[in-house]
């Protein structure tokens, strides 16, 4: 993927001004408040066709290490484990993460799973050898996403491997307003907080211009299917 758009990543001081606003500190409190409402894990594998693909991704990178993202309460996490992978999983909602370990544990999986902000990472340089970031980008705006893209980067082994799911995604049902850059935040009673943007193929490019790009695929729900190496 190749892109002119000028457009690029902000600098850490203005990621951390991103992290601290109350924007995204009621974004924060959503998946809090969401988490807190159920009562167990979602043990069922969601029906998406492109999940399968995943693992056999994973193995012709050589990917052992992997990093799931956003795993909430595991489902991925989970299955890539069972899957013989070593696997840790990171979420802002603590709620979830105990959810999560709770479901590794009966299972019997050695998953670490771990409470925190993917915008900033509490992870050493090349950690994992491998990324999964499912349905995730979403819920940030451009900038955070630039800003997490490159602190991937980081974590990753050199020539690790990165897998995203991009979803189609519109304003749907609720009351929002939105941001300079396009992301919208909810402030019905249901959503109140809730980051959600949809990602042009040209913001998709200019995201990756500074990766590999292996291979790029669209589903028949519009959601953009992404394989990149750092």
């Amino acid at each position: 993927m190749s892109s002119d758009n000028p457009r690029s990543a902000p600098q850490a001081a203005d990621v951390g001004a991103l992290l601290k606003s109350d924007t995204y500190k009621q974004n924060v409190e959503f998946w809090e408040r969401a988490w807190g409402m159920v009562k167990t894990a979602y043990t069922q594998l969601p029906d998406l066709p492109y999940i399968a693909s995943i693992p056999d991704g994973l193995r012709k990178a050589s990917a052992s290490r992997v990093l799931d993202l956003g795993c909430g309460s595991g489902w991925l996490s989970i299955y890539l484990a069972r899957a013989g992978f070593l696997v840790a999983g990171i979420d802002v909602a603590p709620h979830a993460i105990e959810l999560a370990k709770s479901w590794a544990e009966k299972e019997g999986l050695d998953i670490q799973f771990d409470c925190g902000d993917i915008g900033d990472l509490p992870y050493p340089p090349g950690s994992f050898d491998a990324i999964v970031a499912n349905s995730i980008f979403e819920h940030l705006t451009y900038d955070l996403a630039a800003a997490t893209l490159s602190q991937l980067k980081t974590v990753l082994s050199p020539g690790g491997i990165f897998f995203g799911c991009f979803d189609k995604v519109g304003g749907g049902p609720g009351e929002y307003y939105a941001l300079t850059d396009g992301t919208h935040v909810y402030t019905d009673k249901g959503r109140r907080g809730m980051m959600l943007r949809y990602f042009t193929d040209e913001e998709l490019n200019t995201l990756f211009s500074g990766w590999s790009v292996t291979s790029i695929h669209t589903t028949d729900s519009g959601s953009r299917i992404i394989w990149a190496r750092a």
